[in-house]
């Protein structure tokens, strides 16, 4: 009997260090089709994705961890980062963003099957919120997120108290938005202590 257990011991063992070896071999099937919801949400408003999310491709074989933009752990297969930033191609120099035209609105629900994400860029993106507010409540979903780049958009103070839902927050980026009074303010008060802020 202990000899079977032992076998089995083994034999995980064996399992585990063969993943560490060789590594996933691709995301997560809710991941990619996660991805490829915010891919079909900037194509709605009107851009060419498959010029900017050419390697997005809606294919079960595709693997998103080779995707541009994307990184995954390369051990798991889960998305770890996306780099979603200035999806609209914008002329980052030139652009003047106290231009508030074209302002977008999405769902932050788009990224709750991502689990393990650490890291999220959606900056010179326009976004100027979320489509429901109930749509906050997904946040506490990304436990592990601590890195979140929200430049250069359109987000006013209404963002700081849902940001409270995100435990893991190490890194938060708001500069060039339209926030007002001083900073940090008192819808900032349960954020991590540790967190840094830029704005």
């Amino acid at each position: 009997m202990e000899l079977a257990i032992l076998a089995k011991c083994l034999l995980l063992g064996l399992v585990i260090l063969w993943i560490q070896i060789h590594g996933n071999k691709g995301c997560f099937e809710t991941e990619r089709l996660a991805l490829l919801d915010f891919k079909e949400f900037v194509g709605s408003n009107g851009l060419d994705v498959d010029y900017l999310l050419s390697s997005w491709v809606d294919n079960s074989t595709s693997d998103c961890c080779k995707w541009e933009r994307v990184k995954c752990n390369s051990t798991t297969g889960h998305v770890t980062d996306l780099s979603l930033n200035n999806t609209r191609q914008l002329d980052i120099e030139r652009v003047l963003f106290s231009d508030d035209e074209n302002v977008w609105f999405v769902k932050f629900s788009m990224f709750q099957q991502l689990k393990e994400l650490r890291g999220l860029n959606l900056s010179y993106n326009r976004i100027g919120g979320f489509i429901d507010d109930t749509d906050f409540e997904t946040l506490s979903e990304l436990k592990k997120l601590e890195v979140l780049d929200l430049s250069a958009n359109y987000f006013n103070n209404s963002i700081l108290s849902p940001l409270n839902n995100l435990t893991s927050l190490k890194t938060l980026i708001l500069r060039r938005n339209v926030m007002e009074g001083s900073f940090p303010s008192k819808g900032m008060f349960y954020l991590n202590s540790s967190l840094r802020t830029s704005n």
